[in-house]
């Protein structure tokens, strides 16, 4: 499935699937004189990769329509992972070759961001919590995530999540964080100067603690849950 059509309906064949790749961490090796080894930073980050996907078609009734299809970027959702989904785009020029009479091969090279999403999540927000009390919710990924937090209130509002505080001010009915693109916003209207903390919210895996202080009503959470 890419861009929400599925091979299948446009007359493809698979013939040969991708691994499963584990991403590799983005880390820095420093090489210090008198010292055995190397240093390693470690950014916390992960770098992107390729998967690779041999395709067929019989005839050429819809080649056109296939190279319009595998063009761009879009959600991947792989038949070897079904409850996952990758954000993606194709990453190379699509050769087409007669290998038997009226069989057409290809490859495909989606160059796909390090982390996976669930499927559920992405289509049905299926995931999405919404508390009115102080709480723990669950990250049942392998990675920490990212998550979109909505808090609706008024005035001045500290948001706690494992101990860190992240400031919040003269809150007009509600503002989100997008911790993914690292932006505050209210609707369509940019609000980064009602914001004060050095980093934006993350969820380790595992229990995390949510609190607030302030005049709030509820707190509507993306959460993100993501995998290797």
């Amino acid at each position: 499935m890419f861009k929400g059509k599925n091979s299948k309906d446009m007359g493809i064949l698979i013939s040969a699937m991708p691994d499963i790749v584990k991403p590799k961490p983005r880390e820095e090796e420093i090489t210090i004189p008198g010292r055995n080894g190397v240093l390693t930073i470690d950014e916390g980050t992960y770098e992107g990769y390729t998967l690779s996907v041999t395709c067929g078609t019989r005839g050429v009734k819809k080649l056109g329509e296939i190279a319009a299809w595998l063009n761009g970027h879009g959600n991947l959702i792989l038949s070897t992972e079904p409850d996952k989904v990758y954000w993606a785009r194709v990453s190379n020029a699509i050769s087409i070759s007669d290998v038997i009479y009226l069989y057409n091969s290809f490859l495909v090279q989606f160059k796909v961001f390090p982390f996976k999403y669930s499927v559920g999540a992405v289509n049905s927000h299926a995931d999405d919590v919404t508390l009115t009390t102080a709480s723990t919710i669950n990250n049942k990924g392998t990675v920490y995530s990212q998550p979109t937090i909505t808090v609706y209130g008024t005035g001045d509002i500290a948001l706690t999540i494992n101990d860190t505080n992240y400031g919040l001010t003269s809150v007009d009915e509600f503002i989100t964080i997008d911790s993914e693109m690292m932006e505050v916003y209210k609707g369509t209207t940019n609000a980064n100067n009602k914001y004060s903390a050095m980093d934006f919210p993350r969820f380790e895996v595992g229990e995390n603690r949510i609190s607030w202080t302030g005049n709030v009503t509820k707190i509507e959470i993306d959460p993100k849950w993501r995998w290797l």
